[in-house]
């Protein structure tokens, strides 16, 4: 805090108060997110402010070991920033893929990352940088974040459904990020399709025989599924087998290509099944959309509101409200730095110890 002046007495005098200004850069976190090919490193102030933010790449199944080669020497250059020497660390936060032990700091189990599962992450940070280490489930920080940062802030109550390499799904209950017991609340990739599918021809260019919902709904699928019918030449369709992405078939779809249509027609009806267990689990205020695909896609997201509001149990259905994240490509990354925030600026009862211990030189302020 800093005085910015005097302000009015209330309209029964007495002494006039001292204003202050939060000052953002009394303090920084470091936020990292780690994905199986990339990771991003950003400077984060007290306001969730990024002043620098870099990616680095490295080939898939790369080493903890060998990550943290090209990490820590970003954060080390952070360090180094004039602000940054005057102001108070208050701790890294990490978002990464996987089910996390929070007592040991480790990735219990890490489809992406499998080689990192049981490396002493936390403490490995810790050691380098002497600061407190946050590690996370990717989709609960990004989760965090949409709640805290993105357009849903008043909402106690919500799931955010992220669709990439895989699926996840982060759930906040009365203003609470839910891990579960073994830390494993949101895995609903592992959750089997069973009797969702009984006839393969309903879905006849995405279904192929998987078993549970992670494998058929994921990106890399959407573009094999288009691929595989640009070879039976049974559509009318400007879709080019040599540049097919997700993006080209969004941009195709707003066109009213017939492909296009029909693969995102399928995807989200699949999608709006998962849904609607969801919402009825759950009676959940706010459903977000997530992922690089749904993100770029309004015929997906009114798509999967059509088929959700079809459901059979139509009050939740109907009550629930089905939004596009608003986060860009930083959400993991603002997630990441919210974890390390939250009991301290954004939380209802602030963590006054934790606070006084970090500034030690406003404890006279409470």
């Amino acid at each position: 805090m800093s005085e910015i002046g005097v302000g009015n007495s209330t309209s029964r005098g007495g002494r006039r108060p001292i204003m202050l200004k939060f000052n953002n850069t009394a303090g920084y976190v470091i936020a990292v997110e780690i994905k199986r090919s990339h990771a991003r490193i950003a400077l984060v102030d007290l306001d969730v402010n990024i002043h620098d933010l870099k990616t680095v790449q490295y080939p898939e199944g790369s080493a903890f070991s060998d990550i943290s080669q090209k990490i820590f020497p970003i954060i080390s250059e952070y360090l180094k920033y004039k602000w940054v020497k005057n102001a108070k660390p208050i701790g890294i936060g990490i978002g990464m893929p996987g089910i996390i032990d929070y007592k040991t700091g480790c990735v219990k189990v890490s489809d992406t990352l499998h080689s990192w599962e049981n490396v002493p992450i936390r403490n490995l940070f810790e050691d380098k940088f002497r600061m407190q280490v946050i590690l996370e489930n990717d989709v609960k920080a990004l989760t965090l974040g949409e709640c805290l940062f993105g357009q849903v802030k008043t909402c106690g109550n919500l799931v955010n459904l992220w669709i990439g390499d895989g699926i996840g799904a982060g759930i906040i209950i009365n203003g609470s990020l839910i891990r579960g017991l073994t830390a494993s609340a949101g895995e609903i990739g592992y959750d089997e399709l069973g009797f969702f599918i009984r006839d393969s021809k309903e879905f006849p260019l995405l279904f192929r025989g998987q078993k549970d919902f992670g494998d058929i709904l994921s990106n890399k699928l959407l573009i094999e599924a288009a691929h595989e019918a640009l070879k039976w030449k049974n559509y009318n369709t400007c879709l080019n087998e040599n540049s097919l992405t997700l993006e080209s078939i969004v941009a195709a779809a707003e066109k009213s290509d017939e492909l296009a249509v029909k693969l995102l027609v399928e995807f989200a009806n699949i999608l709006g099944i998962l849904c609607i267990n969801m919402v009825n689990m759950l009676n959940i205020e706010v459903l977000i959309l997530s992922g690089k695909l749904l993100s770029k896609s309004d015929i997906l997201l009114n798509l999967v509101r059509k088929r959700v509001h079809q459901d059979i149990l139509r009050e939740p259905a109907q009550a629930v409200k089905i939004v596009s994240a608003t986060l860009d490509e930083t959400g993991i990354v603002k997630g990441a730095a919210g974890l390390v925030l939250e009991d301290l600026f954004y939380h209802p009862t602030i963590n006054i110890h934790r606070y006084r211990s970090i500034f030690k030189e406003y404890e006279t302020l409470s």
